[in-house]
């Protein structure tokens, strides 16, 4: 009963919690709208009704909330704790808020002109263009959660640490078109095809989990800690390329994905989200093998 009552006394400084996380979220977005994408989103939302802002804007809020995860879950729930955790959670989120939008305009250079992102989520409401850029926020702030999470570590390695997580997200979307044999910017672009881009989203999802796993661990030096990852982050991504090949054999044997996604007349969404979860269901079991 004892536990109980302890349990609940800490349920104010959850709700407080949250609500510092939803004004985190508000300021996000202002950031997101002003400063990133430079839209008026209440009209793209709710005048011309376009679903592709509503899935990069989601994106980007679950980016934020996976990255609030780093500090949030170091919380002790206990009011003698609950200003410096406040406080941390304040600069820890700004910080945050501050490095999502820098990897978002990092992808946005690097990965999504490829296929014109802004144009084609904003004017052609291409869900394809639309899941690309999602599962980059996504893919970020899964690197930001262990990359800025830890105790051990300072804000230098934090830095660097994101800094090569951001730069395998765009290596992997470098070569993805050749893992999958089509040119997946041209299929989001030309064709609006949606099952082309929640399938570069997958992968681009998994290599941020793959990347956070290997940042798990508690930073011990330069030295060792960055062995350390330089072993894991390159098996990670190899094994997520092998994935692709065991999505064929295994999970729909005798169709090759890559055909119902690029070589119909109607993409098969079906197909794409089968690849997805191939990759992103991939990372979870190489993360946990680590």
């Amino acid at each position: 009963m004892e536990r109980v009552i302890q349990e609940l006394g800490r349920t104010p400084l959850v709700l407080l919690e949250i609500v510092v996380g939803f004004m985190l979220f508000w300021v996000g977005q202002f950031a997101y709208q002003k400063l990133f994408r430079r839209m008026e989103l209440n009209r793209e939302l709710f005048v011309r009704d376009n679903p592709a802002v509503a899935i990069a804007l989601v994106g980007y809020y679950l980016g934020i909330t996976i990255a609030l995860g780093g500090v949030l879950t170091k919380s002790t729930g206990v009011w003698q704790d609950i200003l410096p955790t406040l406080q941390t959670l304040v600069s820890y989120g700004a910080i945050a808020i501050l490095l999502m939008l820098a990897g978002a305009w990092v992808c946005d250079f690097l990965i999504l002109k490829r296929c014109d992102c802004a144009r084609e989520i904003r004017e052609e409401q291409n869900v394809g263009a639309a899941m690309l850029e999602a599962s980059c926020h996504v893919g970020n702030g899964l690197i930001l959660s262990t990359a800025l999470g830890g105790s051990s570590g300072t804000w230098l390695v934090g830095l660097t640490c994101w800094g090569l997580g951001l730069a395998a997200i765009v290596s992997v979307s470098a070569v993805y078109s050749w893992i999958a044999t089509y040119d997946v910017f041209a299929e989001i672009q030309k064709r609006n095809n949606p099952a082309a881009g929640v399938a570069i989203a997958g992968i681009i999802v998994a290599v941020g989990n793959v990347v956070r796993a290997a940042y798990y661990p508690e930073f011990e030096n330069w030295t060792i800690s960055f062995a350390l990852y330089g072993l894991a982050i390159p098996l990670g991504l190899i094994l997520l390329a092998g994935i692709r090949l065991l999505a064929d054999i295994i999970l729909v044997p005798g169709v090759k994905i890559s055909n119902e996604i690029v070589h119909q007349d109607i993409p098969n969404l079906g197909a794409g989200l089968i690849e997805a979860f191939a990759y992103i269901a991939g990372s979870f079991l190489i993360a946990w093998s680590f």
